[in-house]
């Protein structure tokens, strides 16, 4: 059974998301001068939109849809929840490698210690989400 769209955009509200984060973040960047910057920044998000609009193709195939985070029906969005399922648990294990390193690395490249606030930052962030998902999937049952 699908579920109706009330998405009024052209593409999904994550997409959308995405891509006003990457443009946003282009014409700050060009506001700097830093023009290859800038132009990496908005290649990624008309690429996002661009790969959005093409997923949203009647005939496109689950998986074009699930990758391009443009979900038709509850299947798309249950392969979703696995292949991120996945991601999470990646990302925590490359964050606490990512934190791990930087710290092992602060002393001998005389990095100054406030470089460990970002993996540090990170590692918690991803394990405080998870830990609200876990317990909004626990109320659900």
């Amino acid at each position: 059974m699908s579920t109706p769209s009330r998405n009024r955009l052209p593409v999904s509200t994550t997409n959308a998301v995405l891509a006003v984060v990457f443009l946003t973040g282009a014409v700050v960047t060009a506001i700097s001068g830093s023009w290859y910057e800038a132009s990496l920044l908005a290649a990624v998000g008309i690429a996002v939109l661009a790969m959005a609009i093409y997923a949203r193709r009647p005939n496109s195939r689950d998986i074009t849809r699930v990758n391009a985070i443009e979900y038709r029906d509850e299947r798309d969005k249950r392969i979703a929840q696995l292949g991120f399922l996945a991601v999470g648990v990646a990302a925590l294990i490359v964050s606490a490698i990512e934190f791990v390193a930087v710290t092992v690395l602060v002393g001998p490249l005389d990095w100054p210690p406030a470089v460990q606030l970002l993996p540090a930052g990170q590692l918690v962030l991803l394990c405080v989400v998870w830990a609200v998902a876990n317990s909004v999937a626990a109320r659900r049952g």
